[in-house]
Formats: C-alpha cells, structure tokens, sequence
C-alpha cells in the first residue's frame, strides 16, 4: 500500500533540509557541504540523461552528519527503527518532461520500506508500476513497501527536483 503524508515536517524542519541542499548552509566541509555525484543515466539501458546523488547514510555509516542531524526529525516521527540507506536525488530540469518508463525498480530485495521526502514542489513525480503517480510536493512523504517497482521523471518548471530516498525497517507502518 503507497500512503502519502502531506506537511509531513514542521516548517522549521523542513526549512533546515531545504537549506541544507540549495547550498544555503555550507560551511566549505564535506561533513557540513551537501556533495553532489555524477551519475551517468537514470535507467540501466543508458538513457542519455543524467543526475546527481548524495549518499547521506549507508552500511550502517554516516556519511553526510549535518543531513542526518536535519533528517532526524524525519527519522524520528517516520518511526524508522532501522535504516539500510538514505540517498538524495537532483533530477535536473528537462525542456520536455521524461518519464523513466524503463527505469523501474525497487530499492532493495528485502522487505523494507522505501520512503521518498520532496525537498521542492515541481511538476514531477514518482510514477508506480500499477500507474498509480505521487507529485513532487515540498515536504511530502510517501511510503510503501520496499518491493513495490517504482521509476522517476524530470521537470520542467523548476531547475531541479530534489527528493530523499530512505530505506527502513519501521515497528509500524505509519
């Protein structure tokens, strides 16, 4: 089942995270900088387009500690007891939007949550292989079971799209 959460954060949280990646904060570390990588493709098939990541949080490691200390909040109220991986996403903006048809997947083999974080309103959105789309809504957050196949698009009215993906184990489903 996908569940959307609408104003998930308080403002004062969201802010902190939407700061944190348009470079508002960065004080010149890697620690306290949001890094961007390279990533060539959005789908396996070499689609021509491109984006960045930055990992936050993977094998049990923190990568990024000032996103993490602003996800907490996020961490906390989702009820993630565990958390296999956190990864941001900036989708650039696109003349036309495109739709990833050959890019959907899921995140891990196991049976985990995936939950997606929208940093900006814009005119993408997370399309669901049953057709089901959730749009990129500032501080919403969608849920659903790690298993359910899921792809991206671009924008066209925004520079970027920025989303956090989370992969978790919670003791409830929201």
């Amino acid at each position: 089942m996908i569940r959307v959460y609408d104003d998930f954060l308080s403002p004062d949280d969201y802010e902190g995270i939407r700061a944190f990646y348009n470079s508002e904060m960065d004080d010149g570390t890697l620690e306290g900088s949001c890094v961007w990588l390279y990533s060539d493709g959005c789908t396996l098939k070499g689609d021509g387009h491109y984006h960045f990541t930055s990992l936050v949080f993977a094998a049990n490691y923190v990568l990024v500690p000032k996103a993490f200390h602003l996800l907490q909040p996020l961490i906390d109220k989702a009820g993630m007891t565990s958390i296999a991986r956190i990864k941001t996403n900036c989708m650039l903006q696109t003349p036309e939007l495109m739709v990833f048809k050959d890019g959907f997947h899921t995140d891990f083999p196991k049976d985990l949550m995936t939950g997606i974080y929208y940093i900006n309103t814009n005119d993408g959105y997370t399309l669901f292989e049953d057709g089901q789309k959730c749009d990129s809504v500032a501080n919403r957050f969608v849920v659903f079971p790690c298993t359910t196949k899921h792809t991206a698009t671009t924008c066209t009215n925004t520079r970027r799209r920025l989303l956090i993906n989370f992969n978790f184990t919670t003791c409830e489903y929201l």
